[in-house]
């Protein structure tokens, strides 16, 4: 947000990450970057069929978002992995100031 108010930008924006994953691949990821920093046990994910799911919508396999506004409004923003991300979440997990 702080990097589009400086860049002037207005509107709407998608923000997400490099890699399109499916909810499974996305806990399993999430699983692995924490690396036992945290107890939880990869066995307690089961992948669920969409028409098992009990969804009151149709939900796609596996989504993304488009980045390309993003990218043209901070030509020199690069989204993160989820490893990163999560690194830089346990390293600051009550966030950053404005001005980092």
């Amino acid at each position: 947000t702080k990097r589009l108010v400086e860049a002037g930008a207005s509107g709407l924006f998608n923000v997400g990450g490099p890699e399109p994953l499916g909810r499974v691949a996305f806990a399993e990821k999430v699983i692995t970057a924490l690396g036992g920093r945290r107890p939880l046990d990869a066995g307690l994910i089961k992948p669920v069929e969409t028409v098992n799911a009990g969804q009151a919508a149709c939900r796609p396999l596996a989504s993304g978002l488009k980045l390309d506004k993003l990218r043209a409004a901070i030509p020199d923003w690069a989204p993160r992995s989820v490893a990163e991300a999560i690194d830089d979440w346990l390293a600051n997990p009550h966030g950053k100031s404005l001005g980092e």
